[in-house]
């Protein structure tokens, strides 16, 4: 069946950095982080947790300095040129990430994407008030795939999901193409359906179109 949706992770996928990580190295605030990630991995506390222990490091700071953070990270090579072309075969793009809203907002206002969700650092007269609302968690990326494929009015079976980690695994079971773009592991690689290990995010256009 024809693709007609592509779902795209954006952290180390759409762009080269991973969002959460990189503000906080840009900060100075990664020490504590790297810590709740191992929380995390010990199941010692949920996702949500972490994200908002993560949040309130950056309780206070102006929106204007994250914005400038963001709008420095650097795309894949051949993203921009990637989202193009597909938009021009008609092909609907969304981001789905368990990154921020503010880069996916950032993203669709230089590309041409139909969509995102993420999730949203809450502000308040221009500042962060270190809380976050999680959107996207680190197990439940396939629990948005019927409100996503409702919005364009198609099936599983015409969407691909294109990513790295592990947080797309249970959505590379939903979609009918799944492609791993730089597997981080080879647990990753086992649940895809086309692995793609390439600097150029354009190496993936050929296996969606073969769909056709």
């Amino acid at each position: 069946m024809t693709i007609k949706l592509v779902i795209f992770d954006i952290d180390g996928t759409i762009l080269q950095t991973y969002s959460w990580q990189h503000i906080h190295q840009i900060l100075g605030t990664w020490s504590q982080p790297k810590k709740y990630c191992d929380l995390f991995f010990k199941n010692e506390i949920t996702y949500e947790e972490w994200a908002k222990r993560d949040a309130a490091l950056w309780k206070d700071l102006p929106l204007t300095k994250i914005n400038q953070i963001i709008k420095r990270m650097p795309y894949t090579k051949g993203a921009k040129e990637t989202l193009k072309t597909l938009k021009q075969k008609r092909i609907k793009i969304y981001l789905l990430s368990a990154g921020l809203t503010q880069v996916a907002q950032r993203i669709q206002s230089e590309t041409c994407v139909d969509g995102y969700i993420a999730n949203t650092l809450i502000v308040e007269d221009g500042y962060l008030t270190g809380e976050v609302e999680v959107n996207v968690s680190f197990h439940n990326k396939n629990k948005h795939l019927p409100a996503i494929l409702k919005k364009f009015n198609l099936m599983s079976q015409e969407c691909a999901a294109v990513g790295d980690d592990p947080t797309l695994i249970p959505l590379f079971k939903k979609v009918a193409l799944a492609i791993a773009f730089n597997p981080a592991n080879k647990n990753i690689e086992k649940h895809a359906d086309i692995i793609i290990k390439s600097d150029d995010l354009r190496d993936i256009l050929p296996y969606i179109f073969k769909q056709d």
